[in-house]
């Protein structure tokens, strides 16, 4: 074999064998990929693995801190509970507060979950005594304050405190969020204003319908009824705006109402 020959092959082998060096001779080209792909695939399922850990070690944590939570209230709230019962037994306005008085970082919401749980209950002089306690505790700034939350719960539950207190002071900053509520609270906010019992809402009732389905349109005609003979007129707008949500079978026993009203109102 000439020389020449041998020179190219030599040079040929030495440049080929960087690459060679690269791929031994029990490699496979296809093999490597599928070696890549399993442990791709092995990877993933362990990054898996302890994403799933990590959620149930959270979703543990979390049921772990609202019952500590929900312990802990129901503790604070056993302490303040004694309070109604002193409520019941006529003992002074001013020791009443004293004893209502928060003590810990949290007790006010505490007090009044207790406060407003018992005014459901109770009626009379009783009511009229929790209603003054509240107020001296200041209560209806503590919900007015409440109003403007993010949380849909919270405002609810302010709103439905503000009916509950019977706040006067109050229906301006409901009025006002009447248009920017869900309809769940736009409810709740015409409870409360119903509850509260100034007349002077009585429009706003009206207006707050715009948007309503039917069934809370009726709910909602149900509420200005509390208000007595002085609502007939605005639930007459409000069904004259709305025909389609009042068939007779609904009209009928809201007219029965109105006229009892007239009644009662002739014999006074």
């Amino acid at each position: 074999m000439p020389r020449s020959v041998l020179s190219s092959a030599s040079l040929l082998a030495a440049a080929a064998a960087p690459a060679l060096a690269q791929f031994p001779s029990s490699v496979v080209l296809p093999e490597t990929g599928m070696r890549l792909s399993l442990l791709m695939v092995i990877y993933m399922s362990i990054v898996f693995f302890w994403l799933v850990v990590a959620l149930f070690v959270y979703i543990g944590l979390f049921k772990s801190y609202h019952a500590l939570r929900r312990s802990y209230r129901d503790l604070r709230k056993a302490v303040y509970q004694e309070g109604i019962e002193k409520v019941l037994m006529e003992e002074p306005l001013e020791q009443l507060v004293e004893f209502f008085r928060p003590r810990r970082w949290g007790d006010l919401d505490i007090i009044q979950e207790v406060l407003t749980e018992s005014m459901r209950h109770l009626k009379g002089a009783p009511f009229d005594t929790l209603r003054e306690v509240a107020l001296k505790m200041g209560l209806i700034d503590h919900n007015l304050r409440r109003l403007s939350a993010r949380s849909h719960h919270e405002r609810g539950h302010a709103l439905e405190a503000l009916g509950l207190l019977r706040a006067p002071q109050a229906i301006v900053a409901i009025i006002d969020i009447l248009d920017e509520e869900t309809q769940d609270l736009r409810i709740v906010a015409l409870r409360s204003l119903a509850a509260i019992g100034d007349p002077a809402a009585l429009p706003y009732f009206v207006k707050a319908c715009d948007g309503l389905p039917a069934p809370l349109l009726m709910r909602v005609a149900s509420l200005m009824l509390e208000f007595g003979p002085i609502s007939h007129r605005s639930i007459q707008r409000l069904i004259n705006a709305h025909p389609e949500a009042f068939p007779p079978r609904i009209l009928i026993p809201i007219l029965k109402e109105i006229a009892l009203d007239l009644e009662e109102a002739r014999a006074r």
